[in-house]
């Protein structure tokens, strides 16, 4: 016999287990965060500053860093959804993505430099390159003024094979971003070559871009938060 009694402790248990089902910590999807594979900053091992930044995040908000080559982190980005790309940002003059992509405060900044052999000046003009032989990494964005600016580079897929080339002559000058070069430097126990440090060709902010969804707005935001207190 179902009496006012029963009804009562009903609604108590029903009541009850709202609050319990409630009240329960909604767990954030995991984010993928793509990561272009850069010395000192990505790395393969998960030791580089980059992937601190972002996997000491996970006890906040859950995130999986996939370390990748330049070109491949490029594909693998367009191809996925629910998912963002390091270090990347949204200025036109470096990358081509749809205006409501968010980006991150910025990890720090990333300044293009052209890298001349020991004992030579310092380049700060692209022009300058005309006809050299000139070194790049393959599938790094280097913006507009440095892809428009007429030079056929001679591909690497690493700065320490560009700095091998310079070293036996057969470049006249590479660029490459700070602070990967600096990194690259110190590993193979050399003084950084002539640059003009006031002087970068290029600058990049090294922020994390998001394609746009509930989650990785989310993300963004803990993100920036998580950075304001490391910082």
């Amino acid at each position: 016999m179902y009496t006012k009694k029963s009804k009562l402790l009903t609604a108590v248990a029903v009541g009850l287990l709202s609050v319990n089902v409630f009240s329960l910590p909604v767990k954030a999807a995991e984010i993928t965060i793509i990561a272009t594979e850069i010395e000192g900053l990505h790395q393969g091992d998960g030791k580089g500053f980059y992937d601190e930044v972002l996997t000491s995040m996970t006890s906040s908000f859950p995130v999986a860093l996939k370390v990748l080559p330049p070109n491949r982190a490029a594909i693998e980005f367009e191809r996925c959804e629910n998912c963002c790309l390091s270090p990347a940002n949204k200025n036109a003059d470096f990358y081509d993505y749809p205006a409501d992509y968010l980006a991150t405060t910025a990890m720090t900044e990333a300044k293009v430099y052209i890298w001349t052999a020991p004992g030579s000046p310092p380049v700060n003009s692209l022009s300058d390159l005309a006809g050299k032989k000139v070194g790049a990494r393959h599938g790094m964005p280097y913006g507009n003024a440095v892809e428009s600016a007429g030079i056929e580079f001679d591909l690497a897929s690493t700065i320490n094979q560009s700095i091998k080339k310079l070293e036996v002559g057969r470049l006249d000058a590479f660029i490459a971003y700070v602070p990967d070069a600096y990194t690259t430097f110190e590993e193979m126990g050399k003084e950084p070559f002539p640059h003009d440090k006031a002087n970068p060709v290029a600058v990049h902010d090294d922020s994390v871009l998001c394609k746009p969804t509930s989650e990785t707005e989310v993300f963004v935001r803990e993100f920036n938060a998580h950075l304001a207190n490391i910082e």
